[in-house]
C-alpha cells in the first residue's frame, strides 16, 4: 500500500499542478449518488481555498450524447466517472482530469490531454479499497486540505466500502483519526438519527427489520423492554437490552445493530447520517442542495433532514409493495426511479437482485449483490456491461452496477444475466 500511495501521490500532485497552472474556467462535473456528492463537496472547497474560477454540474450518467455537447474550451474534472468514458473524452479533444474508481476504459495515467487518477491503474481494488471521494480526496491532500477528509470518508460509507475500511478507504481514516478530524467509538446504529427511537428503529434500512417497521409495534415494543420510546439516545446499558432482543427475531446483523459510529468536523456531524442525507438527496433530484450540505450551507442541511425522513419513509413503504420474482440465478422487481438500487441491495441475500423501472422508451438498471457471492465469483460490473448486447450501455463494480436498455429488451436482458451469473458463481 506504501508504494502504490506514493504513485497516488505523484499523480495527484500532477494533477495540483495543472490546476494551479490553469488560469480559466474549470467545469467539475460528478456523479449523484452519495459518493459522487461528496466527490463534489471535496472539489468545490478545494477549487474555492485555491482561488480558482469554476462551476459544478451534478448528472446522473455519463453518456455520449452529454460528451458530445461539451465545449473544449475548459478544463474539465470528472469524479465518479469518466474512466469508462475516456475514449469518447479523448475523441472530443478535451483537456480533462478524471477521478474516478470504476474500472478504467485505459490502464494509464496520462492519455493525450486527460490526467486520470484511478486506483485499478496501482492495482488497488476500486470497488472496496477506493472510493472517487477517496481519490478526490488525494488532490484535496495534495494542498494540504487533510480536513476534507471528513467527506471522503462519507463517499466511502455511502458507497458501502466500510466494515471493514480497506486500502487507500483505511490509511484516508487512519490519517484523519491521527490528525483528530474524526472520532470513531462503538455505538447502536439508531443512535446516529437524533430522533425519537421509535422512529429510528422504525425507518432503519441499514439493517432493514421488516418485524419491527411500524410506529406503533416499535413503540410498544420498547414500551415493553423498559425502554422509552420517546429518547433520542440510548445509554450502554439500553443498547445492550435492545441488541439482544432484536437479535432474536434477526440473528445475523450484530455487526449492523453495534457500528463503529464515526463523528466527524462538519454541521452534520455523523457520517452515516451524512451519507444517508446525501443519498436521499440524489434520489430526489435535490443535488444543489447535497452540494450545498457537504458545505454545510445552513438552509440546506435544514431541507436535507426533511428530505431524509420523507424519503426512508418512501423507501419502507417501497420495500413492503415489492413483488420480487426469481428466475434461476437472480431475483428480479420493477420498481420506482430513487428506490431501485437501495432495495435491491437490501434484498440480496442468496441471490443478486436486480431492480428496473421504466423511462420512456428505456429501461434502467440496478443490480446489487453482497460480499459473500462476490467472493464466490459474481461480478455485476461484467454482467451489466451484456447491455450492449441489446444497444444500451451498462457498468459498474463487481457488487453493484447499473445499466441502460431499450424496454422492450427487458426480459431478454434479465435471461441473459441469469445465464451469465450461474457461469460466475460458484
Amino acid at each position: 500500500m506504501i508504494e502504490n500511495l506514493k504513485n497516488l501521490e505523484s499523480v495527484a500532485n500532477k494533477i495540483k499542478n495543472v490546476i494551479d497552472n490553469y488560469n480559466g474556467y474549470i467545469r467539475v462535473i460528478t456523479h449523484h449518488d452519495t459518493d459522487g456528492l461528496s466527490s463534489g463537496g471535496i472539489l468545490v472547497k478545494t477549487l474555492f481555498r485555491a482561488n480558482k474560477l469554476f462551476h459544478l454540474t451534478v448528472v446522473e450518467h455519463l453518456n455520449d450524447k452529454f460528451i458530445e455537447n461539451l465545449d473544449n474550451r475548459y478544463l474539465y474534472i470528472f469524479a465518479d466517472m469518466g474512466s469508462g468514458q475516456i475514449e469518447k473524452i479523448r475523441e472530443k479533444k478535451l483537456k480533462a482530469i478524471i477521478l474516478d474508481h470504476h474500472p478504467p476504459e485505459i490502464k494509464a495515467v496520462e492519455v493525450d490531454n486527460i490526467i486520470q487518477l484511478n486506483p485499478h491503474i496501482f492495482g488497488i481494488d476500486g470497488a472496496k479499497e477506493a472510493t472517487a471521494s477517496s481519490i478526490c480526496y488525494l488532490v484535496a491532500r495534495a494542498y494540504g486540505y487533510y480536513d476534507l477528509s471528513s467527506l471522503a470518508i462519507v463517499g466511502m460509507i455511502g458507497d458501502m466500502q466500510y466494515n471493514p475500511f480497506l486500502g487507500l478507504n483505511k490509511f484516508i481514516v487512519n490519517e484523519a483519526r491521527d490528525k483528530r478530524y474524526i472520532k470513531i467509538f462503538k455505538d447502536i446504529i439508531f443512535n446516529i438519527y437524533n430522533v425519537e427511537i421509535y422512529k429510528a428503529i422504525t425507518y432503519c434500512t441499514k439493517p432493514y427489520l421488516p418485524e419491527h417497521s411500524s410506529e406503533g409495534k416499535v413503540y410498544k415494543f420498547l414500551k415493553e423492554l423498559g425502554i422509552n420510546p420517546e429518547k433520542k439516545e440510548l445509554d450502554e446499558k439500553e443498547s445492550k437490552k435492545l441488541v439482544s432482543h432484536l437479535l432474536f427475531y434477526y440473528p445475523n446483523i450484530y455487526d449492523k445493530l453495534m457500528i463503529d459510529r464515526i463523528l466527524i468536523n462538519h454541521k452534520v456531524s455523523d457520517a452515516f447520517l451524512l451519507s444517508e442525507m446525501l443519498n436521499s438527496l440524489g434520489r430526489f433530484g435535490k443535488f444543489g442542495v447535497g452540494i450545498g450540505v457537504c458545505l454545510e450551507d445552513d438552509e440546506c442541511i435544514k431541507i436535507g433532514k426533511e428530505i431524509l425522513w420523507k424519503y426512508k419513509k418512501e423507501l419502507i413503504s417501497e420495500i413492503r409493495s415489492v413483488k420480487l420474482k426469481e428466475l434461476k440465478n437472480i431475483k428480479y422487481f420493477e420498481g420506482k426511479k430513487g428506490y431501485i438500487g437501495i432495495i435491491a441491495a437490501i434484498l440480496a441475500v442468496d441471490k443478486p437482485v436486480i431492480g428496473y423501472y421504466i423511462d420512456g422508451d428505456v429501461a434502467k438498471f440496478s443490480a446489487r449483490g453482497n460480499k459473500e457471492l462476490v467472493e464466490r465469483g459474481l461480478d455485476l460490473s461484467k454482467v451489466m456491461s451484456l447491455a450492449k448486447n441489446f444497444g444500451g450501455t451498462g457498468g459498474g463494480h463487481n457488487i453493484a452496477s447499473g445499466a441502460v436498455v431499450p424496454k422492450d429488451k427487458i426480459y431478454d436482458f434479465l435471461k441473459l444475466i441469469d445465464e451469465v451469473v450461474g457461469k460466475q458463481i460458484i
